[in-house]
């Protein structure tokens, strides 16, 4: 049987910190324009962020929108193309330790393969294709594409599973939709960072199968896939 599953990216198969070098880059140019140290820029980048986050609002996964805002707010009047600053960095980009394997080894079993991300099909397919993630794959589905974040019906069609690291958008709403759902990563830190931005207690949930990383994950493959 051909099952449809859909693979989460930032925070998954790559790790966030690997945006930061991005980020600190514009927000170095966003502060030489103003006068004003990097960290000032990328804090308010940050807070913007979170705020849009909370009310689920495509834009929070618009970074050009975020720091072309902040810039305004802060008096310079400059349009952001984050794919400037991406094409310099993503080169520096490294997968977790076993994403690749796990793309293939889902590939190899004959089947499809989704990356399902709140990021924007503008940043994440750049992305994709530098890290050879691309062909292992059929598809990308992301909130620009879709019409909604991570957390509507449209996402999840067609699928049978889940896997991602955010309680929320990973386990929480695919769940809904009735998904087998395979969490990766620390369950307790990121049930934490979901009270923190959106103030939701998720504690009484849980994945259908949790594992600490990827390399786990591989180990248990059978038994996920006959869930």
């Amino acid at each position: 049987m051909v099952v449809l599953i859909l693979v989460d990216l930032d925070g998954t198969l790559l790790p966030l910190e690997a945006w930061d070098p991005i980020f600190q880059e514009i927000s170095g140019l966003i502060g030489s324009r103003v006068g004003v140290d990097w960290r000032i820029v990328y804090r308010a980048a940050k807070d913007l962020n979170r705020e849009l986050l909370r009310g689920l609002n495509v834009r929070a996964f618009d970074w050009d929108y975020i720091f072309t805002e902040v810039a305004h707010r802060l008096g310079a009047s400059i349009s952001i193309d984050v794919n400037d600053a991406l094409i310099k960095h993503v080169h520096d980009f490294k997968p977790f330790d076993g994403a690749l394997e796990m793309l293939s080894a889902l590939k190899g079993l004959g089947h499809k393969v989704i990356i399902a991300t709140n990021g924007l099909y503008k940043y994440q397919h750049v992305v994709i294709k530098e890290l050879n993630f691309a062909k292992f794959i059929d598809g990308i589905r992301t909130p620009d594409t879709i019409g909604c974040p991570k957390n509507c019906r449209g996402f999840f069609e067609g699928a049978q599973v889940m896997i991602g690291d955010n309680p929320l958008f990973d386990v929480y709403y695919p769940a809904q939709f009735g998904l087998v759902t395979v969490f990766i990563g620390d369950w307790e830190r990121r049930l934490m960072y979901v009270m923190d931005v959106w103030g939701i207690n998720l504690t009484g949930l849980k994945p259908t199968h949790s594992f600490r990383s990827i390399k786990d994950m591989l180990m248990a493959l059978p038994a996920v896939l006959n869930q």
